[in-house]
């Protein structure tokens, strides 16, 4: 396993992300499959057994365990006890990521709109004068 930089912990350096490829992949695949992200959102309020996932899921039971068992090695859930499960520490820090990234993004791409619109609406405006 890889360890950051101690120069600076926060942000990642570029030799510290390829030297970490091969680990990231993985998880990348286990987060990228829209079936494992849903249960890792669903896990998200907090444990679960797998009944419940199934219900949510819609899946059958071998594609679900088959899913929890890719996360489980990924080390982005956690079994609990028998048939329940929660998301891992790491689990947790990347759904958490995620939405954040996502959710910022949103709103970036709102504020260029309403700055495009704005533009326009301004354009629009001194072009009749």
């Amino acid at each position: 396993m890889v360890t950051m930089d101690k120069k600076n912990d926060s942000k990642p350096s570029q030799e510290f992300l390829l030297k970490s490829f091969d680990e990231i992949i993985p998880i990348l695949k286990a987060i990228g499959n829209p079936g494992r992200l849903k249960i890792l959102i669903l896990l998200w309020n907090g444990p679960l057994n797998f009944r419940t996932l199934l219900d949510e899921m819609d899946l059958k039971k071998s594609a679900l365990a088959n899913h929890l068992t890719q996360l489980k090695n990924t080390g982005l859930i956690e079994k609990i006890q028998h048939g329940t499960y929660c998301l891992s520490d790491d689990g947790e820090k990347y759904i958490y990521t995620i939405g954040n990234v996502f959710k910022e993004s949103k709103k970036m791409k709102m504020k260029r709109k309403e700055i495009e619109q704005r533009k326009n609406l301004t354009m629009s405006f001194l072009e009749r004068k």
